[in-house]
């Protein structure tokens, strides 16, 4: 079982590093794409009509790949506040748990819809390029499945460490405990 724990992780140290260098070339994309087309507008009076449809392409790839990113940096907004106020190690874990297994499930549960609108758009055309509507649509597809690995990642450790206790104190819990020493007057402001 530990063999098989560790090939998973080379395996998604992997698919993090491509996940980094994919959103950072979309990004040198946009930036690449928005430039030309702005010096080619007003320093030749002539814009590209692909340059508005390969920007959205790549911003919306970047968000939902990029996403992923964020679940494995444990990052998301959440509804943590619950789990913040509660002060039992057990609890928060299971609270923990709790918020990342539904942000999971509703991420697999969308799927089949995914699939549908890209199963509808296939023929389709996006406006001013040659390439088919439903690149545009998996790219929800992708993010959800590397957002659910990411949550994989992190969740099994963070409960067992908020399960545990060890956990380091949130940014909540460390302005609480601030305010309540310059109240005691344990502290100076």
């Amino acid at each position: 079982m530990k063999k098989v724990l560790e090939v998973y992780r080379r395996i998604d140290d992997a698919v993090e590093l491509i996940t980094k260098y994919f959103c950072a070339l979309l990004l040198a994309a946009m930036i690449a794409v928005c430039f030309v087309n702005t010096v080619g507008r007003y320093a030749f009076h002539h814009s590209f009509r692909a340059a508005e449809e390969i920007v959205i392409l790549c911003a919306v790839w970047v968000t939902c790949v990029g996403a992923s990113l964020t679940a494995r940096a444990d990052d998301h907004v959440t509804l943590d506040l619950l789990q913040e106020l509660v002060k039992n190690p057990k609890v928060k874990a299971v609270l923990y748990a709790l918020t990342r297994g539904l942000a999971c499930a509703f991420l697999l549960l969308l799927l089949p819809a995914a699939f549908q609108m890209v199963k509808i758009y296939a023929p389709m055309k996006l406006t001013g390029t040659k390439w088919p509507q439903w690149v545009l649509y998996d790219a929800y597809v992708v993010g959800s499945i590397a957002m659910v690995l990411g949550y994989l990642r992190i969740t099994p450790g963070r409960v067992v460490a908020l399960w545990n206790g060890t956990e380091e104190k949130s940014e909540y819990e460390q302005i609480n405990e601030h305010e309540k020493e310059l109240e005691e007057g344990k502290v100076d402001a």
